[in-house]
This record gives C-alpha cells, structure tokens and sequence, in this order.
C-alpha cells in the first residue's frame, strides 16, 4: 500500500515537473467566450497571457510550439508567425483553414508561386511552383510546370495545362514534368491515368 502511494506521488511530481517546463503556449478563449465573435489569445502554461485574445482576427492553432497559422488584420489569407510574432510566409488555404500537413510539410504562396515549408518555419522547397499537390502517403508530391487556374464552376477551379511530374520531400525531381495532366497520386498521359508509387515508377490505372 505504501508502495504505491509512493508511486503515485512520483508520478504527479514528474507531471507537474515536466508541465511546468513546457514552454509551449496553449490556445484560450476571450472571457466573453458566449459570444458570437469570441476572439482567441494565448497563454503559457503558468495561465500568463503572452498573446491577449483578438490581437489576431483567428487562431488555427491549438498549441504553439515553433509556428502558428493565424489570420492577420490588415491582410486577407492565411499566414505563420513565429514565437516573436514575425511573419514568416503566406500559407496556402484549405477549406477555409490553413494546408494540411503532410511529411512534416504544408504549402506556402509567395509571388503567386507555391513551395513547401516545415513546422520549425523553415522553407524547405522554395515556392518556384505554379501548383503542388499536397504530399502523400509515399513522400511524393504531384506538380505542375506552367499552366493556369480555371474555373469549374462558381465556386470551384483547377490548374490545368503545364507539364505535370512528382519531387520528393527535399525537392527532387523524380519524375520529370512530361504529363498531361495530375492529381493526388496519379498523372495522366496519352489519356490514361497512371497511379505514383513510391519507387517514382507508374502503374496504369
């Protein structure tokens, strides 16, 4: 019995210990939480208000480590800061929200071109693209050599024209941009869609 309430107390004083070395900020909420337009801050783990609730019009991001994704007052889109509050880069939209990550990387913009950058706010790949799909499950990313956006419909639009190829994670070219078309995991050529795999070799649909 002694044992464990010897145990039990060690563990709640490592807990405590390592909390309180957290020097992550965590995401909190506007006193007026009820309302409508709450605004969100952040605090350190003490419950310090390091960023007060509605400098920033949203925050995407929960627990501040490195980067956050927020929206800025004087600039439509979505944008990282650091943990000095610098603006790093534009990132690319989804779903109203910031990019996905994937491999560790999310989509930036930058003159209208779109890279890669990781979650220390380092850019990686530079933004030299016309289009990239996000990465996949096989560390490739499909992208696209020139082309242009058009619209679908009201709503919706895809880049289409170019070359389209895939580079791996650290920005090579594994296959070159002699495709027709792109998606996902697949590129398109003579009217067959092939599906990327791994190796960067093809496999017809």
């Amino acid at each position: 019995m002694k044992i464990n309430i010897i145990i039990t107390i060690l563990l709640v004083f490592i807990s405590m210990n390592m909390y309180a070395q957290d020097n992550k900020l965590h995401i909190y909420y506007y006193p007026n939480f009820e309302a409508v337009d709450a605004t969100l801050g952040y605090v350190d783990s003490s419950g310090k208000v390091i960023i007060p609730a509605g400098k920033y019009p949203y925050l995407f991001t929960d627990v501040f480590d490195k980067i956050a994704f927020v929206l800025l007052k004087d600039k439509k889109g979505v944008y990282a800061i650091d943990r000095s509050e610098k603006v790093l880069f534009q990132v690319c939209s989804f779903e109203l929200g910031p990019d996905i990550i994937s491999n560790g990387l999310f989509r930036i913009i930058e003159n209208g071109k779109i890279g890669f950058a990781n979650m220390n706010g380092k850019i990686v790949i530079k933004p030299n693209w016309g289009f990239i799909f996000p990465f996949q499950e096989n560390g490739l990313a499909i992208f696209c050599e020139k082309g242009n956006w058009i619209w679908i419909d009201k709503e919706h639009r895809k880049f289409s024209g170019g070359k389209w190829g895939a580079m791996d994670t650290k920005g090579n070219i594994v296959i070159p941009a002699m495709y027709d078309d792109g998606k996902e995991n697949y590129l398109k050529k003579d009217g067959k869609w092939y599906k990327v795999k791994s190796s960067g070799d093809l496999e017809p649909e």
